[in-house]
This record gives structure tokens, sequence and C-alpha cells, in this order.
């Protein structure tokens, strides 16, 4: 089965994208997929290196909002737009992803996908612009998904 990560938060309008892509695809057969926030250093707990994972967040440096960006996620670790963190929040993924390489820790097969952000500011309401685009971003994780499939134990 393949894991599916929602990184965001949906109380800072477009940094909740990515978590509205991760509940469309909760249906989806043979898919697992966990909500998990702004876990910050925590998302080294959701992490199961037999799981292929597809790691769903909202990114806020250079890409244009609704864009979507696609990594693997063994590059991910480095990864950064016009020489920033490829997050939105405190501790992004690309830290934490260091701090399990640094631990000693495994992480699975997997893809990255974010897309961009415009406002991240208090409400519930994507920006127009990232809302039209949730759709694009839910397709190109289905399209991970079945990249993956030939990795899920």
């Amino acid at each position: 089965m393949i894991r599916v990560i929602g990184l965001g938060s949906e109380m800072a309008r477009d940094d909740g994208a990515a978590l509205e892509a991760a509940r469309r695809l909760s249906s989806d057969a043979d898919v697992e997929v966990l909500l998990a926030g702004r876990p910050g250093a925590g998302l080294l707990d959701l992490f199961d290196a037999r799981r292929p994972t597809v790691l769903l967040d909202v990114v806020r440096t250079g890409a244009p909002p609704g864009a979507i960006v696609e990594l693997p996620l063994a590059e991910l670790t480095h990864a950064t737009i016009d020489g920033k963190p490829l997050s939105s929040h405190g501790l992004g993924v690309a830290q934490s992803l260091r701090l399990a390489e640094a631990l000693g820790r495994e992480l699975p097969i997997g893809i990255f996908l974010g897309i961009g952000g415009a406002r991240f500011d208090p409400g519930d309401a994507l920006t127009p612009e990232v809302e039209a685009r949730v759709d694009d971003l839910v397709a190109a994780a289905r399209g991970a998904i079945a990249a993956l499939r030939g990795h899920d134990a």
C-alpha cells in the first residue's frame, strides 16, 4: 500500500491546499492517507522505509501560485527554490529529511509534490489561483502513486 502524507495548515489559507489534495485521495484503492498538519521533525515518525510514499506540501519560495513541483524524495534533502528551503513551515521538509539522514534513518522510496502558494495569512479559504490547481496536484499524486506501485512491498 502506498502512503500519502499531506502537510500544511487549513487555517493559513493556501497552506491547506496539500491537505485538501490528500483528502481527495483518501477514497482511492490501496492508498493510506495521513493528514499530518505541520509535523516538523515529527515527519520522521510518519515514514516507513518499507512503504513507498508520496509527500504533498505547499511551497512558498519562488514557485508561482498553483505551480506543481515534483522531486524524488531522495533529492529533497538539498532542494531549494531561489536558494530558499522548499517548504512553508518552520522546520521544513528538507530539513527534516536531512535530520533523518544525520540520524541514520532509512527513508522510503517516494516522490515529493508541492504546489506553489500565494497567501499564508490566517483564513481557511484557498486563493483562486491555488484552488484552481488542486485537482492538478491530485492528478500528479495519482501519477506518482502509479509510478510507485512496483516498489510496494
